[in-house]
């Protein structure tokens, strides 16, 4: 079976990998360049819930954007929407910015452990 690439699917830095290194996670924006996902660079987390079959790039993908566009999001890094421990989740970057990633479940708990220290 082939693994699913960790990716930002939509709004900033789409299509773009999504990695880590030891205890850090961070996008892969160019050849040398990245952007760490700690709690320097990251506002706010919230995992989108994916309760039903619907694929990620359709309505559940643009209702959270459409959300993120235009409400607030709170911070729920300790949320249950989980499939196969792939995890979709929003990210407000601290400079406004924001992108929905499609991570496993290993790179998401570490994204949302840097992010609560």
């Amino acid at each position: 079976m082939m693994r699913a690439a960790n990716k930002v699917i939509e709004g900033t830095y789409r299509g773009k990998r999504v990695c880590h290194a030891k205890t850090a996670a961070f996008i892969c924006v160019g050849l040398a360049e990245t952007i760490e996902l700690n709690r320097s660079t990251i506002e706010e987390v919230e995992i989108i819930d994916e309760s039903s079959e619907i694929s990620v790039a359709n309505a559940a993908t643009r209702g959270f954007i459409g959300e993120m566009l235009f409400g607030p999001i709170g911070l729920a890094a300790a949320g249950t929407a989980r499939r196969d421990e792939r995890y979709v989740v929003g990210i407000v970057f601290r400079d406004g910015q924001r992108s929905v990633l499609d991570v496993d479940g290993d790179l998401f708990r570490m994204i949302a452990a840097s992010v609560e220290k």
